[in-house]
């Protein structure tokens, strides 16, 4: 597949998240409602398998084809497979939850908001953040990438 049909695919999914969002502002950073949360400046925890089928939802597409679209445009981090999904411990409100998720550049979806969900200004971070104990093995799934800020975690 082109570049050109990816980059359409990317567009079609941030028109969806966009148009969603403006109609259900509560998809996005608020723990416990929302399929996925801003951790730090630079990713969002994204819930899965409620994220992608979300967004197939959102964009009318294929779940398979919006995952393989914003793995292969590099906004979803991936693995050396290309898989995005790991397993981690979160806390909020003093509690844990041990959920399966994928990190996905915030960069992507703040521009959604902001091109098509009337959203102005910056995205806050949410107060859910990722167990100090899961930074080793997150370090080794982001590999080259930015990594995630201290922000992002808890003990």
């Amino acid at each position: 597949m082109s570049l050109q049909d990816y980059q359409t695919r990317v567009d079609r999914i941030q028109k969806g998240i966009g148009k969603a969002f403006a109609d259900s502002p509560f998809m996005f950073n608020i723990p416990g409602k929302s399929i996925a949360l801003k951790v730090d400046p630079y990713y969002y925890v994204a819930f899965e398998p409620s994220f992608t089928e979300s967004l197939s939802k959102f964009s009318v597409m294929l779940k398979k084809n919006v995952r393989d679209t914003l793995v292969r445009t590099g906004n979803l981090v991936s693995d050396q497979n290309r898989n995005p999904l790991i397993k981690i411990k979160l806390k909020w409100d003093d509690r844990t939850y041990s959920l399966s998720a994928c990190f996905v550049e915030a960069e992507f979806i703040d521009q959604a908001l902001k091109m098509y969900g009337g959203v102005i200004g910056d995205i806050g971070i949410s107060e859910m953040q990722i167990l100090s104990s899961e930074r080793e093995r997150l370090e080794k799934l982001f590999g080259e990438r930015t990594l995630l800020q201290n922000v992002a975690f808890t003990d």
